[in-house]
């Protein structure tokens, strides 16, 4: 299941880092708002929507009209206007409606990548569904390898968590790894 390839003649594109603010867009008219904010998990230190921030005050509903002060309209995606803006402070312009009469501005720094905040949501969702469903009795656990990142997770979720009646270890969307034998041993005991 570990199959790799590289070196030869391989054509480079040339890429553009693309800035990312932690949302789901949606289009409204001629802007688009922001559906959601993801927050990822609150537990969680790591990464954060630029949205989600002590000072920003934009909210999900509100319409983001510009960046940088060049308008984002459904004329084009929103990340068009997001291009070449990774990990760059920018000014973002948003209102509660679709004009710019009344609009206040708002500095953020831009994420180059949206993954981790988005698995981080997804997990504290897992582990949401697995608490209430259950009365609080099992817990949730996601290794998302059997390198040492995943048991890295194991053990950070696993310290959060080991007073449960039961634990649901999911490693759906494993990355692999060389010590899966490790886990087990650090459960067992």
């Amino acid at each position: 299941s570990h199959t790799y390839h590289g070196g030869g003649d391989l054509e480079k594109i040339k890429t553009v880092e693309t800035g990312y603010i932690g949302v789901n867009w949606e289009a409204a008219g001629n802007y688009y708002t922001v559906k959601k904010i993801i927050h990822g998990a609150t537990w969680d230190a790591e990464v954060h929507s630029p949205l989600d921030m002590p000072g920003v005050n934009i909210k999900e509903g509100d319409y983001i009209l510009a960046v940088n002060g060049i308008p984002i309209t459904t004329a084009t995606e929103p990340y068009a206007a997001f291009q070449g803006l990774a990990n760059k402070t920018v000014e973002l312009t948003y209102n509660s409606t679709g004009s710019f009469a009344g609009a206040k501005t708002t500095i953020v720094k831009t994420l180059d990548d949206e993954y981790r905040l988005r698995n981080l949501e997804w997990i504290e969702g897992m582990r949401k569904r697995v608490d209430e469903a259950t009365n609080g009795e099992v817990g949730y656990i996601y290794v998302p390898s059997t390198g040492l990142d995943g048991q890295s997770e194991l053990m950070r979720q696993f310290n959060a968590q080991w007073n449960k009646k039961a634990l649901i270890i999911d490693e759906r969307f494993n990355d692999g790894g060389q010590i899966p034998d490790r886990f087990i041993e650090i459960l067992n005991r």
